[in-house]
């Protein structure tokens, strides 16, 4: 009797140290992604972005924070984000001046050079206004360049 006694404590010592480890692991993998979206005249594409991000992170179990840049997005494409928003989802929204993104394109004299660029300094600000913080590793989507779109998860 002591011998299955000895036998069922042992194997249920090592089910509470999986389920341990199991659960320790999950902690750590639980970390957010946060998606920084560029918004243009994307208009009838960006409520399928929004419920393609949020469906993703529902099927893998990971929370996902979100931040919609309106870099002269027409007024379509920001109501679609404001109804989102307005629905309890995690939408933060950010303003910046089209004017701005101008001048540095302007500034710049190649196209491509200055999209770099003025990706980094975007994140920079969002960075100086606690928007983002360096440890989100946030990935920043230009939704009107087509190869940034490659950067969604889906």
């Amino acid at each position: 009797m002591e011998l299955i006694l000895l036998i069922i404590g042992c194997y249920a010592v090592a089910a509470l140290f999986v389920h341990l480890a199991f659960w320790i692991g999950q902690r750590r993998s639980r970390s957010e992604k946060h998606y920084v979206l560029i918004a243009g005249q994307a208009g009838k594409n960006m409520e399928w972005y929004l419920r393609m991000l949020h469906a993703f992170s529902r099927w893998l179990g990971r929370d996902i924070r979100l931040t919609v840049v309106d870099a002269g997005a027409s007024e379509e494409t920001m109501a679609i984000v404001e109804r989102w928003k307005r629905n309890g989802k995690q939408v933060h929204i950010h303003s910046v001046a089209e004017e701005a993104h101008e001048q540095e394109n302007h500034e710049s004299g190649k196209r491509s050079q200055s999209a770099g660029g003025t990706a980094v300094h975007l994140l920079w600000m969002l960075q100086a206004e606690g928007i983002v913080s360096e440890s989100d590793h946030a990935v920043l989507v230009d939704l009107q360049n087509p190869s940034d779109l490659s950067k969604m998860p889906f």
